[in-house]
C-alpha cells in the first residue's frame, strides 16, 4: 500500500523551479533594470549568431545593481530541446584552477615548494631541472603545448574517446622542443597541468580526482560538480557541438569524450550554480592562506594571445576580473569574479574547438557594458 502525501501550497509553488528546471532570476536577486537588461540580452543573442552558439547559459550577478541567470537556444540540435541553467557542461580548462589550488595547498602544508624543480618528480623532460613549479603553474615552463603537436589534433578530431594519459603527454614533449627559456614568457600551455597532476599525485598518495572531490567538491556542496572517470555525462545536460575549426561547419556532436584526454588540465564538468560558488571561493582565495593566496595573484601579462589578460597561479586576471576560461571540443566556458563589488559571471556554451574564446569573448563584452570605466 502506497501513501500520499499532501503537501502545503506554499512548499509546492516553492519546488516548482526546481522540478522544472530553474531557468530565470530568483526572487531574492533583483533582475536588472530594464535598459540593462535589454542591452545584456542583446549583446548575448548577436554573440550567440555571430559565433554559431547553439545554445548558451549565462549567470550574472552584482549585488545591489542587478542579477541574470538565463538559458537561450538550444541544448540538444536532435530532440529541439532548450538549454537548460540546471545543464551540466564540460567546463574544460576551469579544471586548471582546482587542480592548482590543489597543487598550493600542497604548499601550504609544507609538502611542496614553489621552488622545487619539475626533474625532481619526472626525469627526461627538456629543461626539467630549471623548470619549477611556480613556472608550471603560471604558464611560464616553456614546455611544448602537446595539443599543438599535429598528430595528437588529428587523432582527437578523429576520435574523443581514443585512449590517453598523462605517459602520452611526456612522450609528445621528448619529442619535440621546448617553446621558451623558463621564466622568459608567458604562453598558455596544457602541458603544464597535466604534469601538475602527476606531481600532486606523487606528492599527496592520492588520486587527483580524489582529492578534488574530498576536498573541494564535497566540502563546498558543489553537487553538480564532477571529476568523471568514463566518458558518460550526467543528467541533464547539454549536448556539446564541434562545427570545425573555424565554426563554419556542419553541427557534429562531441558531447562524449574520454575525460583522461585532458585530465587535470580540462576534465571537469560542473553546473552554472556550483561555477558561481567556485569562481568566488578562487578570486578571494578562502582554500588557502593569505600568503599563497597573494603568491597566486601575482599576475604577468600574456606575451603571445589573450589580450587584455594576465596569469597568476592558475588564476586569470581581466581589468581585475579574476577567474578562468575553458574551451574544449564541444564546450565553451568562462568564470570570472570581482572582489570589490562582489559581482560575478559565468559563461557557458554549447559549440567549441579546444581553442575557442567564445565564452570569454561574451564575458567581456558583457562585462564592458556594465563596468566600462575598466577597459578603457
Amino acid at each position: 500500500m502506497s501513501t500520499r502525501v499532501r503537501l502545503p501550497l506554499a512548499v509546492m509553488l516553492a519546488l516548482v523551479p526546481a522540478i522544472l528546471g530553474y531557468r530565470g532570476t530568483s526572487a531574492a536577486e533583483e533582475a536588472f533594470p530594464e535598459a540593462d537588461r535589454a542591452a545584456l540580452t542583446a549583446i548575448i543573442h548577436k554573440a550567440m549568431d555571430d559565433k554559431r552558439l547553439p545554445g548558451l547559459s549565462v549567470g550574472i550577478w552584482i549585488p545591489g545593481r542587478g542579477t541574470l541567470v538565463q538559458s537561450f537556444g538550444k541544448g540538444d540540435l536532435e530532440a529541439g530541446a532548450p538549454m537548460a541553467v540546471a545543464d551540466h557542461v564540460r567546463i574544460a580548462s576551469v579544471t586548471k584552477t582546482f587542480t592548482a589550488t590543489a597543487v598550493l595547498q600542497l604548499v601550504d602544508e609544507g609538502k611542496l615548494s614553489l621552488d622545487d624543480t619539475l626533474a625532481k618528480f619526472i626525469e627526461g623532460i627538456p629543461n626539467g631541472e630549471r623548470i619549477t613549479i611556480r613556472n608550471l603553474l603560471g604558464m611560464t615552463s616553456g614546455i611544448y603545448d602537446f595539443p599543438a603537436d599535429p598528430q595528437f589534433m588529428e587523432d582527437i578530431t578523429a576520435d574523443p574517446l581514443m585512449e590517453f594519459g598523462a605517459d602520452d603527454v611526456i612522450a609528445i614533449l621528448r619529442r619535440n622542443e621546448p617553446s621558451f627559456e623558463p621564466g622568459a614568457e608567458v604562453v598558455y600551455c596544457d602541458t603544464n597541468y597535466i604534469l601538475l597532476g602527476v606531481i600532486l599525485e606523487q606528492v599527496s598518495g592520492r588520486k587527483a580526482a580524489d582529492i578534488i572531490t574530498e576536498d573541494f567538491i564535497a566540502p563546498l556542496r558543489l553537487t553538480g560538480t564532477s571529476f568523471p572517470d568514463t566518458p558518460a555525462m550526467p543528467e541533464p545536460y547539454a549536448h556539446g557541438y564541434y562545427a570545425g575549426e573555424d565554426a563554419t561547419g556542419p553541427f557534429e556532436d562531441f558531447t562524449v569524450s574520454n575525460p583522461n584526454l585532458p585530465w587535470t588540465a580540462g576534465a571537469m564538468i560542473s553546473t552554472l550554480q556550483d561555477l558561481r560558488v567556485w569562481v568566488k571561493v578562487l578570486a578571494t582565495g578562502t582554500e588557502l592562506s593569505p600568503e599563497t593566496q597573494r603568491e597566486r595573484l601575482t599576475f604577468r601579462a600574456f606575451t603571445t594571445g589573450n589580450e587584455g589578460a594576465s596569469y597568476g597561479l592558475g588564476i586569470l586576471n581581466y581589468s581585475g576580473f579574476l577567474g578562468h576560461y575553458g574551451m574544449i571540443f564541444g564546450y565553451t566556458t568562462a568564470i570570472f569574479h570581482l572582489p570589490e563589488s562582489g559581482a560575478t559571471f559565468v559563461i557557458l556554451g554549447n559549440q567549441s574547438t579546444n581553442f575557442s574564446m567564445a565564452a570569454t569573448e561574451i564575458f567581456l563584452d558583457l562585462a564592458r557594458h556594465l563596468y566600462p570605466a575598466r577597459f578603457e
